[in-house]
């Protein structure tokens, strides 16, 4: 899906990348990262995904997906068109990266905790008024999509990718968590 159609279908500013509510905390998030890349056991796990991933993320790789409404309480998914092979980069949750309120953040679905390492921060990836696909993922207690924590020329990213193999016409999912659930209604479970 072209940036204009995404913009257009949806009201929403198209995100390939990372935004900040300012330098200030980009800032704060680069000297994060680069804090907890000093322990060895992250650097190990980081090297890891990044062996794995890095040139998908770096390139933008075109996914074989369609965004298509699931049904009216629960809004639009994110669907395969053509097989998805194990271990497969899906994409990044973009956003606007500002720092958690907690007050606020409860009624808004499309907020992603942002992870630096396996710890959450005071940050979140905010992408209810911009970002991409990611946004329609939605949730499934037996996903086919895991979510990690990359860091990647200085800052984390949070990456979706293939845990099985993926057949033409399955929903993407991931499983949101259990905190993503303690002030909202369980999932529908269509």
């Amino acid at each position: 899906m072209k940036t204009i159609e995404f913009e257009n279908r949806f009201g929403l500013r198209y995100l390939s990348k990372l935004a900040f509510q300012d330098v200030a905390i980009e800032k704060q998030v680069k000297d994060k990262c680069e804090k907890t890349l000093k322990r060895k056991d992250y650097q190990t796990e980081n090297r890891w995904h990044t062996s794995l991933f890095q040139r998908e993320i770096e390139r933008e790789v075109e996914i074989p997906f369609e965004i298509k409404e699931v049904h009216p309480l629960i809004g639009y998914g994110v669907f395969a068109i053509k097989k998805i092979p194990f271990l497969t980069f899906l994409g990044e949750y973009t956003g606007l990266i500002r720092k958690r309120n907690r007050r606020i953040d409860k009624s808004n679905d499309y907020v992603f905790g942002y992870s630096i390492g396996p710890k959450d921060t005071k940050w979140v990836i905010d992408a209810s008024e911009q970002g991409n696909f990611t946004r329609f993922i939605n949730h499934s207690d037996e996903p086919n999509l895991t979510s990690t924590w990359i860091v990647l020329d200085g800052l984390s990213h949070i990456i979706f990718f293939a845990n099985r193999l993926i057949l033409p016409g399955e929903q993407l999912t991931y499983d949101y968590g259990p905190y993503y659930w303690r002030k909202r209604a369980a999932p529908l479970d269509l």
